[in-house]
């Protein structure tokens, strides 16, 4: 019903939208040096996000919120917004020569939004007072920055051609033992490059345990898949909408979430958080004025 709910929001959202935007006059970022010389623009975030917070720093600006990614992507190809705002890998697999996309890229604490490592860096949430962060964290810190960077080079090329021959994966494990039990991960499958769902098990994707017939792959993904194996366990992948994320790991439905989430102070709140295991940019996303 949830899942419903986000979707029907974002339709009204892209209707009403979609009425404005054809006769507004739309501002050209696309010269932009820095946040500041977004005045008068329309920039979106997706809801719950530091996205969306991060928006608070530039003055002039309309800003608006969307549900999900899709609903951003939609209203930037329509005209509806002028931008929105993302993480560096997600810009690099959508803005592809062919997307009519392009994105600026911005410095954080410099040219772009003054974030901290917590707020720009994703990491593994496990419930409150879980041993799992401890258990974790040796295996994160194994992972060079060099692997990381040659993993999400080779998720942003599947992002855009899932059937691509990126060869061998950046980062595996040799372990097979799965005694140690099972290790299930929430995500949404739906945030290229760091998690998206697919139709089979190319490239190392993995069966999506509550949706029948359907995989999961991309950065979050292999580092699931990574952690699994070094803990001894089996992984399951469950699909969740992002605002049931938090809730399904405290309530114990699911072990842990390895989902582009931020370790910010709100949310270390509700559950803890492993060191990151990789940290970005924010950018804006616009689309080519033709």
């Amino acid at each position: 019903m949830k899942k419903l709910t986000a979707i029907i929001l974002s339709l009204v959202l892209l209707c009403t939208a979609l009425t404005a935007c054809s006769s507004r006059e739309k501002t050209d970022i696309s010269t932009a040096k820095n946040i500041s010389e977004l005045k008068g623009a329309i920039i979106a975030a997706q809801t719950g996000t530091f996205h969306l917070d991060a928006l608070a720093q530039i003055e002039g600006i309309t800003v608006q919120e969307y549900p999900d990614f899709i609903g951003l992507l939609t209203a930037l190809k329509s005209g509806a917004i002028d931008g929105y705002v993302a993480e560096e890998p997600t810009a690099i697999s959508n803005c592809t020569p062919d997307s009519g996309l392009a994105y600026l890229p911005f410095v954080n604490n410099d040219t772009g939004f003054t974030a901290t490592d917590a707020q720009t860096g994703i990491a593994v949430a496990f419930k409150t007072g879980s041993e799992m962060v401890a258990k974790v964290n040796p295996i994160i810190a194994g992972i060079s920055a060099e692997t990381r960077t040659n993993l999400m080079k080779q998720m942003c090329t599947l992002a855009d051609d899932k059937t691509a021959d990126i060869g061998t994966l950046a980062l595996s494990s040799s372990k097979t033992d799965t005694s140690a039990g099972t290790l299930k991960i929430a995500m949404e499958c739906a945030y290229e490059p760091f998690n998206w769902t697919q139709t089979n098990d190319a490239n190392g994707a993995v069966p999506i345990s509550n949706v029948e017939g359907m995989y999961a792959n991309g950065y979050d993904v292999q580092i699931a898949k990574y952690i699994a194996a070094e803990l001894g366990m089996a992984l399951e992948i469950h699909s969740l909408e992002w605002d049931a994320l938090i809730p399904a790991v405290q309530a114990g439905t699911v072990d842990g979430i390895i989902a582009g989430m931020s370790p910010t102070a709100e949310r270390e709140e509700e559950v803890d958080f492993t060191e990151c295991y990789y940290n970005s940019n924010l950018v804006i996303i616009y689309k080519i004025q033709k």
